[in-house]
């Protein structure tokens, strides 16, 4: 999966790598171990780890051991959640297919559907148009598009 990181985000992050790995915690709905985040992220754990140490002593992630021992990274500060929502977007597979997630997308959507939109009515007043001679092509030209179009090669 190509990951496309919004212009600017290694400038305020410091890094691309970070500006993810932050991403990708706002939008987890259960917090994440490092192997999680760098195998999510296609990104080398020993690249995660630093970060999320790092992450972790400037207080912006949280860890927690899980029922197994492992240790587990999220984030904690509201805001920061809100802004990286906003502004970087990265969600796991296994969240996007989520029952939560799915039932608030099909929600979203016969909400959508529910929706009626009217546009204005214009007045297609005849004098306000231009000649349609201006837009038609004269023959010759479509002789000559024809004729380059069978030396190029190209179907017609």
């Amino acid at each position: 999966m190509k990951n496309r990181t919004p212009k600017g985000t290694e400038g305020v992050f410091g890094s691309i790598a970070r500006a993810r790995i932050l991403g990708l915690l706002a939008q987890a709905a259960t917090p994440r171990t490092g192997y999680e985040v760098a195998k999510e992220l296609g990104l080398g754990v020993s690249n995660v780890y630093p970060e999320l140490k790092r992450l972790e002593a400037w207080a912006l992630v949280a860890s927690r051991a899980d029922a197994r021992g492992r240790k587990c990274y999220t984030l904690d500060d509201e805001d920061l959640r809100r802004f990286l929502m906003r502004r970087v977007r990265v969600i796991s597979s296994a969240d996007w297919l989520s029952a939560e997630r799915v039932a608030e997308r099909e929600a979203l959507s016969v909400e959508a559907q529910q929706l009626a939109v009217k546009a204005p009515r214009t007045q297609n007043k005849r004098r306000n148009r231009p000649p349609e001679g201006e837009f038609r092509r004269p023959a010759e030209k479509d002789r000559a598009l024809r004729r380059l179009k069978d030396r190029a090669g190209s179907p017609p």
